[in-house]
């Protein structure tokens, strides 16, 4: 064999060990993702990303720009997620725009509360363009919840106010600058006598943001020692929602939603107006650690 066939033979040899050990570092690392917040405003929301591998790549290249897409709807893109040679860890800085992750949450809601999460990849390797591609992830959830199961009991002596047994909903229309919650509240009257509601006044409020109030559809009487269901109308302001992302951010991905609700009825004719206790429920996310679960999927 003459020079120019060892030193080929040579090479075959290292491309493929190089083969052999990128097969083998692809289908046993085990990739985390670590971020922390950066820049966060009303506007936008930005995550600086560390990917670890788990092991060294034999590879270069990276991801040029990654979008994400929820409902349809581009609500962020990573970009410049580098991929070192034998480096063990990438960096990138996802940046999401928070007025159209609250379009993407209207969308979410016209289906029922069912989407998908979609990520669109698109990157190289030593300078090619190999990598392109996309994956994605359904998404549920139950946000009426935290207002469904809301209970207030009686409170009071000689005139008792009506308890709070509970508040099922359901999504009305979803419209430009609001979203509209319709709610059956289900009433009790301890008191020995009838009480005509002629009121209700209902707001939410999360991270002392006023993000919704609720009035009276039609008046009922809640009978003597009796229950009755009171038809409210909750009107959702989308427009301060951008303002609560940043806020529940800031605040470690904690959030506090405060509901207050008033009942106006008539006591013998004369009308009384009851401040119920208000609600308190806490909100909390780790956006990281679900990265991680989509990620291991």
């Amino acid at each position: 064999m003459g020079i120019l066939g060892k030193v080929l033979a040579v090479i075959s040899l290292i491309l493929v060990l190089w083969g052999v050990y990128l097969g083998y570092a692809i289908l046993t690392m085990s990739p985390q993702i670590s971020g922390t917040w950066g820049h966060v405003d009303e506007n936008s929301v930005e995550l600086d990303i560390n990917v670890y591998f788990g092991k060294p790549l034999p590879i270069s290249g990276g991801i040029e720009e990654a979008e994400v897409y929820w409902a349809g709807i581009k609500i962020g893109t990573l970009k410049d997620l580098k991929i070192g040679f034998l480096k063990e860890n990438a960096r990138g800085v996802l940046v999401l725009n928070s007025n159209e992750a609250v379009n993407a949450l209207k969308e979410h809601i016209r289906n029922g509360e069912r989407s998908e999460v979609e990520i669109k990849i698109r990157g190289s390797i030593f300078g090619l363009p190999l990598l392109r591609g996309s994956f994605s992830q359904p998404l549920e959830t139950e946000l009426l919840s935290y207002i469904s199961n809301v209970s207030i009991e009686s409170s009071g002596d000689l005139i008792k106010t009506p308890a709070i047994e509970g508040m099922p909903s359901q999504w009305g229309e979803v419209k430009e600058d609001t979203i509209v919650i319709l709610s059956d509240v289900k009433l009790y009257n301890p008191n020995s006598f009838p009480l005509p509601l002629f009121g209700i006044k209902y707001t939410i409020d999360a991270n002392d943001y006023q993000i919704a109030q609720g009035e009276l559809l039609e008046r009922v009487t809640i009978p003597a020692n009796g229950r009755a269901t009171a038809k409210i109308k909750t009107l959702v302001d989308t427009a301060v929602l951008p303002n609560v992302i940043a806020e529940h951010i800031n605040r470690g991905e904690t959030s506090e939603l405060t509901l207050k609700l008033s009942l106006g009825v008539k006591v013998f004719s004369r009308e009384v107006t009851f401040e119920l206790p208000a609600v308190k429920k806490t909100v909390e996310t780790n956006i990281v650690e679900e990265l991680n679960w989509a990620l291991s999927r």
